[in-house]
Order: C-alpha cells, then structure tokens, then sequence
C-alpha cells in the first residue's frame, strides 16, 4: 500500500536528503557512494539523516551529518558496534569493553558499557538515539549503552557532529548518534562470526539472525532479531610485551639552575612504600608505646632507625633483605627494588557478554494512520578488577606479632619499640605469571572483583499518520527500564583486616588474632593473617578478611518514561523559491533512578566499593519548532535556503531553558556549496550530578596538617542547584564536486561551552584548600580538632568552561577499474583549539595525553583512508588510520621532563569477502597488521594513576595488538 512504502516509524523526525545531487550529499557517508535507504520514501536514489525534525526530499541542511553505513558495519564486522563509530576522526575517546577504559572501576555500573564521545567533550555531551527516539540511560550518569542495540537490524548510524539542541532537546550539545534500523526487513539473515588476539588470549564469538515477513497482504510487518555476543577473555597489562612499567620520576641530577629536567622516563618503574612481601621504608615511623586504636599516640611516634630502615621480606620464609628504593618520586620507585607488577593487575580488555533481543510489528489500520509496538531486550555480563587494598607504609605491625621475623624483633626489643609500620600491596599468593580474577579471589588479600550484570527492558508504541499529501503525524509513549547488580568479591572488609593483621599467641601458643584473646566480641572467627612474606597467607586468612560472596553488592534501578507527538509538511504558502516547510512538536519526558546497597557498603566497611543508596527523579517538558524557507532559487545563486528552529524546555530542577538554531545553505553553482550555522545548546545535569549521596573509596592522602601520608576515604556525592550547562556553536563549511564520482568537503566548527559542571578531584581540593581557599576546606573531614584527616569530599559545580575548534574534511571517489569498481574514501579532523578554565585556571588540552595534564585531550590531526576493490564476488579493503602526535601536557617544556612527546602513529587494516554462493558470503578482517605497539603515556608521581594503571591511552591506541575476525553471513 501506498502507506506502507513511506512511512518508517520515525519519518516524521527525520530529513530526507538526495545523494544523486551534482554538489555531492550533505551528509559525509562513512561509505563512498552509500546504498539508497531501504525504508525511505519511494523516491530513488534516497537516504534519511537525523540532521532536522523536517522530512524534505532533497533538502541541503547546514549540519554536517556522517553517515556510518550498513556496507560499513559489515565490512569492518567489529565486535562492538561503537568501535566503529570510535574510527571516525570526529569522535573523541570513550569506552569499550576491549579498550579498558572504566576497566579499573567496580563502582557505578560502567564495566562493559560501550559509549560515544563526540568532539572530546564528554561521553554526557552526545545525545544517543534509536531511530529518533530516546533510549534510557545505562546509568546514573546518564549514558547510553550502545551494546544494547539490536545491531543486526542496523541500517546505518547518523552522525551529528555539531549542536543539535532545537531539534533534539538536552544532551546534544557535541552532536547526536541515531541508529536507524531497517523496520521493513523482510525475509532470514544471520551471521555467525568468531575473533581472537595474535597472542591467542582474547577470543570472541557473535551470533546474530534476524527474520521479517509481512501478514493481511501487506498492512502488517512482523520482525524480529537476536544477538549474542561473548568476549570471555580478560588481558592484563603483564600480558603485553610493549609493557615497559615506564613512567616519570624525579631526576636526581635536576636543579633549578642547570640543564637537567626535572622529570625523567625509567622503566621498571614500582612501589616505593610497598612490596609484596612487606616492607619498612626509610619514611616509616615507629610506636615507643602500645597502640592506641591501631595507631601510634601522639607524642608517641619517631622516625625508624636506621638498621630498619629499607627492610623487605622476601620469598615463603620472609628473608629480611636490603631493599635499595632507587630513584624515589613520591610512591613510586625506579632503578631500585620495586616491584613494578602493581599495575599489571590493570584490565586491557575486560570479560564480557551481551544478548539482546528485538521485536517490531505495524499494522496499517488505514492508508492514513499505522499502528506499530516496539521492544527491546537486553542482558549483559561483565567481570572486572579493581587495583588491591595496598597499605602505603601504613600498616602498624605490634613487636610481639608472631609473624614478625626474629631478627627484626630482636632489634626492636633491642631498640625499645612496641610497633613499626610497613607498607604490603596485599596480593599475597597471587603468582606474578598468574593473573586471573579466580586467582585474585581465591588468593588475593583485597584484589577486588567485580561482576556487573545490566537488564534493559523498553517498549514504544506509536501511531503514524498523514494529512493529505503534504503532512505527516508521529506520536509515541516509550517506557524503558534498567537494572544492574553489581557484586564485588574479594574486598577487603577493614575492620576485619584490622583484626586480622594484628596477631599474637595465646596461652597455648596458638596464633590467634588480639582481638580475640581480648575477648572482643566484634572479632569473633577472626584468623590470623601473615603479611610478612610472599605466598604465606592461609587460605582461611583470606577467606575472612574478604567479603563474603553475595555480601558486597548495589542494585541500580533506573526508568524512562516519554510521550512525544510532533508533525511536519509544508505550509499552503511561501516565498517565490517555494513553500515553507515547518516541524513541531511537544515532549514530556521523566527520569527516575535508586540504588540499594549492602548495609556494610553504606557503612563504609569495605576499602573498595562503598557503594552509597540514592534516590532522585525529574522530569521536563518540551516545545519546538523548526522551518525552512527557500529564500532564492534560478537566481544569482542556483538556490539558498534558510534553517531555523527553537525549543522551550521546563526542568522540574531548574527551570526553564530555551535553545535555538539558524542556518544557511547554498548552491552556488553545479560545483560549490556552501552551508553554516550557529546555535545555542544545553546539556541538563543527569541523576548523578543532581542526587548521588555520595561513593566512598579508600585511598590515601596527605594530611595537611602534619605533613604524612594517611588513609582517607574519598566521596563524589551530587549537587541540586546545579544548573543546565550552556554552550554556543558555530560552523560553517564547503561541499565540491569538481568532477564525476569526486566530492570534497571542508568544515569549521567551534563549541563555547560555559558554566559547565565540573567536579574538582580530591587532589585539587586538598591543594586549593592549604593554598588559602576556604570554601574548599569545608570539603575536608577531620577525626575530630585534633585528629587526623579522615575524608575528602567532592561534588559537581557549575565552575567551568570549556572552547573546542576545529576543521573537519572528506573526499570520497570511485573509479571503475578492471571490470569492477575502486572506491576511495579519506576522512579527517584536525583539533585548532581545546581548552578548559576552571577556578581562573585555563588549561590547552588540545594534544595533551598525559594524565598529569589537567585535562587529558587527544591527538590534534586524525585521519582514516580506505581503498576498496569490488568485482564479482569479491571485496578487499586496505585501510590506513592516522593518530597524529601529540604531547604528554602542552605546558612542560625541557626543564620540566626529558621527553614531552607523544609519536604519531599509522594503522594499517585489512577486509574482505568472497561471495561463496548466492545465499553464503564468507567475510573477515584484520585489525592493526603490523601489530605496533601503543605509544607510552608516562605518569609522574604526582598522579594516582601512575601505581593505579599503565601508561598507555586505550581509548585512542590499540593496545591488544593484531586482532582477527572472521565469519559467514547467510541471507534468504
């Protein structure tokens, strides 16, 4: 029916653009010469773009939009379809369960989540759509998991990559991500496809199938698809050779007045403060006295002597040995004795598996009006490790502890001292060549892992309507649902490990724990835990000071309820260059979300994974309207039109907001187009920002008061008077087609982004507070006047801002060739300006990797060239991806590290398929054939990720190395 051929479920919120037009497509296919959309009206030669809320055939909008195929998705055959989106030089970082970004995270549910990050200006900042609609979030952060999409239906992915605010409300401040799926399909497909690493250590399988048919001669459509995807392979930095354990230290040679820079690259580089074994370093302090509640008396205290001092405890019998330290920056140790595999505990790549399940059906119940319901499934499973509970220097050891080494009693008892402190990174009995999450729970004092299961259920119902020819009608009420579990196992339980650590005999001569032979109550089944020595704790020991599994756990529950109706068509009149077309409409929309939690992650038992309860809701309300006005055509220019369109939005936080865009596009001549906008954007602040009651995780700290390195709990909780973040956008560009099958286009962009919500790190706070800033000293807890610091707190601001510019380019051209085609395709980005000001303090982030950099950007100039070969059967691709160089932070110079750069690196990628037979095509690819390493992104000490991770950028290098994938795809 005619109904049928041209409506697609969302038709009304989507813009109708021609790519047979001499100027070249407006929107920059990912694809040179992209297939015609297979749900678009009847019109040949079509595509739909999620650039506007108005549907005009043949319309030329101001927006770039890039357009990610379905030929793409196939051909790449990535195991994450945001790995895909992650190629194009506009996106910035974001994670992935295969780049270990968020892989050291146990809290907040963002293990596995696969995410998009337009511009670099944050994952928060691009709004996330399926087929026009929105999707809820996979968090309370706000973001949406691409995972959770039914990839197999997948027409093509729009990308938005400037302010889309008017059209699409909060969030697209960077741009917009519409998955459009083909809700037409009609007949069988599936793929099956499988994947592994050249090291044969990150395997993966995907199955997909999908099936549509029609029913009442062609009014209805029934379709339905499935996806499972399973990744059950973890790699561990001790698992890539190009892992050096480099980072920055202090250079010993440096002084204010010579050459020398004051940072210097070392490999090898470990714990200054703690070993596995154990360890008294020449800054630990020493107790004349009984311990006072697991600490030394004030005025009790004294620094260790030197017979002690820099004493390790080596192998199964605890050898006291001489610990040389090296070079010593803070926590880390270079060229000493350190222990450098702290950080091979990080995730490259995290254990991962995904199902999701799609159901669509329509019905035409006039040639007017279709009915249609939608529903979405989806489950997922990750497992994770977060670093280990290690005690920097700070664990107080009594001289009558029965582990104690004699030796090392003997000199205390020698030297009257009742307790000395050491430093152990807890991991206990866990073999360095080992590394496992059942070994690091069956073995580990504290490694803790995380298993993270996410549900989503969403359901759409929609009616699509037309009034005459020139109107079309959408309105549809979306409820989706979120759940995730989170379970954390082996976490250190404080008190317990308190308890445990502190050991003596009894009556008997049994080692038992003090508190028990005190009688304490509180320690009842405490075991004695040995912290002296390498492989010595007793499975018992283990199994008491962790948690208890199915103890350590937070329930996420998150809803999305939307009703939405809008409508477009032309109006009965115009100007002489033709009828002005109009969209409008109106949208309510809620977000709700709570967490529930063990009562001892609310009481803050636990090192790691103190997860906190939270409620918090709010909704708002939504008007737009956007037009376009042909103001020229046949004229002095071929055409000109006019873009505009604005929105009211009413936040049950903060009140209203308003957004509003303009934009120009003209023909020049059959050669030239040129096109430009400029716009104001919001992104409102998520459930996150507005009510999280605050995290807690265990970490250490200087205590501003007496100058030493103390345990603290630090805590991100949110803030109810934020307000919506603002931004203004610019951009303008040119499209030419000099010759047939040739397009070349240039655009400028530029994003002003202000009051900006913006959370200052514990770091900060600390130092903003002992540099004079009052208001920050409230953010600091104390144990009572006179005690030491017992927490830092931190919470979400409207404080900053932030500027990004830059020139995006694309030439796209085919070329017949030996009786088939060579299709060519080179897409760029070059970053001009990236910056930040937060509290007067204004950082270029723009080429700055380093994690010292205040704020960490990402290569200035990216490119991907692509050459593909089709004849017959076959198809070959060779694709060449370019990461630009960049520097560790842009304000060092040469007296401030040895070495500031950051070398440019070139991927080269292969594809193909071989067409088998008429239903059967036989597919693979290769991913980083040279197998090059990832380019080392050094960490001084003055960074907790510098013992906290490796010095690697997965989010923008390729850090597992050559990666295979083959597969066959069947259609019928």
């Amino acid at each position: 029916m005619a109904f049928s051929n041209r409506f697609n479920g969302a038709s009304a919120l989507v813009l109708a653009l021609s790519i047979c037009a001499p100027a070249g497509a407006l929107a920059q296919s990912a694809d040179p010469a992209p297939a015609a959309d297979a749900t678009a009206p009847a019109t040949a030669g079509e595509i739909v773009v999620t650039g506007s809320r108005i549907a005009i055939s043949g319309y030329r909008q101001p927006t770039p939009v890039t357009v990610v195929s379905e030929a793409t998705l196939q051909r790449d055959a990535k195991v994450s379809i945001g790995d895909s989106i992650r190629e194009l030089p506009s996106v910035g970082t974001s994670g992935s369960p295969n780049n270990g970004v968020g892989a050291n995270n146990i809290v907040g549910a963002v293990t596995g989540l696969d995410t998009v990050n337009l511009r670099q200006l944050g994952i928060n900042r691009t709004l996330v759509l399926l087929d026009g609609q929105r999707v809820v979030q996979s968090n309370i952060t706000g973001v949406v998991d691409l995972g959770t999409m039914p990839t197999m239906l997948v027409q093509r992915i729009d990308v938005v990559t400037g302010g889309a605010s008017a059209a699409w409300g909060s969030d697209a401040v960077a741009g917009v991500v519409n998955l459009v799926l083909n809700k037409n399909f009609d007949g069988i497909r599936a793929s099956i496809e499988g994947g592994e690493s050249y090291t044969w250590d990150h395997k993966s399988y995907r199955l997909q199938a999908a099936a549509g048919t029609g029913f009442a001669d062609g009014r209805g459509r029934v379709i339905v698809a499935v996806n499972h995807m399973n990744s059950p392979d973890a790699v561990f930095a001790n698992q890539r050779g190009w892992n050096k354990y480099r980072n920055l230290v202090l250079n010993p040679a440096y002084t204010a007045t010579n050459s020398e820079p004051r940072l210097i690259h070392a490999d090898n580089v470990g714990l200054a403060q703690a070993t596995n074994g154990g360890l008294i370093t020449g800054q630990a302090q020493v107790c004349r006295v009984a311990l006072s509640g697991g600490s030394c008396p004030t005025g009790q205290s004294g620094t260790v002597p030197a017979s002690l001092a820099n004493i390790h405890f080596v192998g199964a019998n605890a050898t006291p040995t001489r610990f040389n330290p090296g070079i010593v920056s803070g926590p880390l140790s270079a060229n000493g004795d350190g222990e450098a595999f702290y950080p091979a505990t990080n995730n490259l790549a995290v254990a991962f598996r995904t199902t999701n399940l799609f159901g669509y059906t329509y019905f035409d119940l006039s040639d007017n009006l279709r009915a249609s319901v939608q529903l979405n499934y989806g489950l997922s499973r990750s497992k994770n490790n977060s670093t280990p509970a290690t005690r920097f220097g700070n664990l107080y050891v009594q001289s009558d502890n029965p582990f104690l080494p004699a030796a090392i009693k003997q000199q205390m008892d020698s030297l009257g001292l009742r307790a000395i402190q050491i430093g152990t990174t807890n991991i206990n009995n866990v073999p360095f060549d080992d590394f496992s999450y059942d070994n690091f729970v069956e073995n580990s004092v504290g490694i803790p892992v995380s298993v993270q299961k996410r549900r989503l259920l969403r359901g759409v119902v929609s009616l699509d309507g037309k009034i005459g020819s020139d109107w079309t009608w959408n309105a549809y009420y979306q409820k989706g649902k979120v759940r995730s579990r989170v379970d954390t196992l082996s976490n250190v339980v404080t008190q317990r490990y308190n308890f445990a650590v502190d050991a003596v005999r009894d009556a008997s001569g049994n080692i038992v724990c003090r508190a028990v032979a005190a009688g304490n109550p509180a320690a009842a089944g405490c075991v004695p835990l040995n912290v002296f020595g390498e492989g010595v704790a007793s499975p018992q020991a283990i199994r008491y000071v962790n948690v208890t599994p199915g103890q350590n756990w937070e329930v996420i529950s998150l809803t999305q309820d939307v009703a939405a109706a809008s409508a477009q068509g032309k109006l009965p009149f115009g100007l002489p260059a033709g009828n002005i077309s109009m969209a409008f409409g109106g949208e309510w929309r809620q977000e709700k979300g709570n967490i529930k939690t063990d009562a001892g992650a609310a009481a803050r038992a636990y090192s790691f994974a103190n997860f906190a309860p939270f409620s918090g809701k709010y909704n708002v309300k939504e008007a737009f309207l956007e037009l376009e006005v042909p103001l020229l055509e046949d004229s002095f220019v071929d055409s000109l039109s006019l873009n505009t369109a604005g929105r009211i939005t009413d936040y049950s936080t903060s009140g209203v907001v308003k957004t509003w865009k303009i934009g120009l596009t003209s023909q020049l001549n059959s050669l030239i187009r040129v096109r430009g906008t400029v716009s104001r954007d919001i992104r409102a602040p998520n459930l996150a920002e507005l009510f999280n009651s605050g995290t807690a995780v265990q970490s250490s700290a200087v205590d501003p008061k007496t100058g030493r390195n103390v345990s603290v709990f630090s805590t991100t909780s949110g803030n109810a008077d934020l307000d919506p973040e603002k931004a203004d956008t610019f951009s303008a560009g040119v499209v030419l087609s000099p010759a047939p099958r040739l397009n070349l286009s240039l655009d400028y962009y530029s994003i002003k982004l202000k009051d900006a919500i913006f959370s200052i790190g514990t770091a900060q706070v600390l130092q903003r507070c002992n540099a004079g800033d009052t208001a920050f000293c409230s953010q600091l807890d104390f144990n009572g006047p006179e005690g030491a610091l017992s927490q830092i707190r931190t919470f979400p601001r409207n404080l900053s801002s932030q500027d990004t510019s830059g020139l995006d380019f694309q030439v796209d051209h085919q070329l017949p060739l030996f009786g088939g085609t060579l299709s060519s395709r080179f897409l760029g980005n070059y970053i001009l300006t990236q910056t930040q000001d937060a509290l007067g303090v204004k950082t270029d982030y723009a080429g700055a990797l380093g994690v010292d950099s205040p704020v960490q950007g990402i290569p200035k100039l990216r490119a991907t060239i692509t050459e593909t070969y089709a004849e017959g059967p076959v198809s070959a691709t060779i694709q060449g991806r370019f990461i630009g160089k960049g520097k560790l932070v842009n304000a060092w110079g040469e007296k401030d590290v040895d070495d500031n750069s950051v070398p440019a690196i070139f991927y080269i990628d292969l594809r193909g398929s071989y067409q088998i037979m008429e239903k059967a095509q036989l597919f693979f690819a290769v991913d980083n054939l040279l197998n090059q390493d990832p380019p080392n992104i050094a960490t001084s000490y003055n960074n907790s990720a510098s013992y906290y991770s490796t010095a690697v950028r997965g989010d923008i290098y390729d850090q597992l190395g050559r990666a295979y994938r083959i597969g066959v795809r069947f259609n019928f």
